[in-house]
């Protein structure tokens, strides 16, 4: 009897570096349709040849999503969004830090995809500044849920992260004041990791932090935190180090 080969999933470096060449395909689109003057419309005007296949796969499964996705929800948990159960605080993630996406997104009606203007934040991507995205007319937002006119064209941040126990890859995204400075300090605490250590990654465990809202109205509010607990080989395939003798249990948050 014939035996069937396996096919093998891809790696995580394959993964990755498929996520990268996603990344410099969109900033080269971005460069090649997006003008040099900031446009007189309230809209960036671009071309859009894709099939409706790849219309509809952009809109629910947007290529700078790795693996599943992870959200910060309103009553202050780190949750996938695709069944809606909570990330356990004691659940290991690598941080592939190196691969973080940084960008403005801009929502559109129901039908049409996201527009997206992001790309790696350490392959030299720079935020493009807000004005020449167009939008700029304030009295034609739509007001947000604290009742204040919002941009439609919101700061992004997506986070990959690699499940210790199981390798699964997740993207953490966040549009939130305090997501995207929580994710910042985690990156503090990476370029401050990789003068020492260059060739490893953070392991990080996503906790719950907060801070009392000035109005007392407002009362507690819940924040993203990344408790740094220890750190891997970036070509490791061990299971991270999470012992008191690798990192301090340094939390990364607000």
């Amino acid at each position: 009897m014939s035996q069937i080969a396996k096919r093998q999933p891809p790696t995580v470096d394959q993964v990755v570096a498929q996520q990268k060449a996603d990344a410099e395909k969109q900033k080269a689109r971005i460069e090649a349709n997006v003008p040099a003057a900031p446009p007189k419309s309230t809209a960036v005007a671009t071309p859009d040849n894709r099939t409706s296949v790849q219309r509809y796969l952009d809109e629910v499964a947007p290529a700078s999503i790795v693996g599943r996705m992870i959200k910060f929800s309103k009553d202050g948990k780190s949750v996938t969004p695709d069944d809606g159960e909570a990330v356990s605080e004691e659940t290991d993630f690598i941080a592939l830090c190196d691969q973080t996406l940084i960008g403005r997104v801009r929502f559109n009606d129901e039908g049409r995809p996201p527009d997206r203007v992001m790309g790696l934040l350490y392959d030299g991507f720079n935020m493009p500044p807000r004005d020449s995205l167009g939008d700029t007319d304030k009295s034609k937002w739509q007001l947000g849920l604290d009742g204040k006119p919002e941009d439609p064209w919101q700061h992004h941040v997506y986070l990959v992260l690699q499940r210790g126990d199981t390798d699964e890859l997740f993207t953490y995204v966040t549009s939130s004041p305090t997501g995207r400075r929580a994710i910042g300090n985690l990156l503090r605490h990476y370029d401050r990791m990789t003068r020492t250590n260059p060739d490893t990654f953070p392991v990080v465990r996503l906790k719950v932090g907060g801070f009392q809202h000035r109005d007392e109205r407002v009362g507690w509010v819940p924040t993203p935190v990344f408790a740094v607990v220890g750190r891997v080989p970036r070509e490791s395939a061990a299971r991270p180090d999470t012992s008191l003798g690798a990192d301090m249990n340094e939390e990364i948050g607000f």
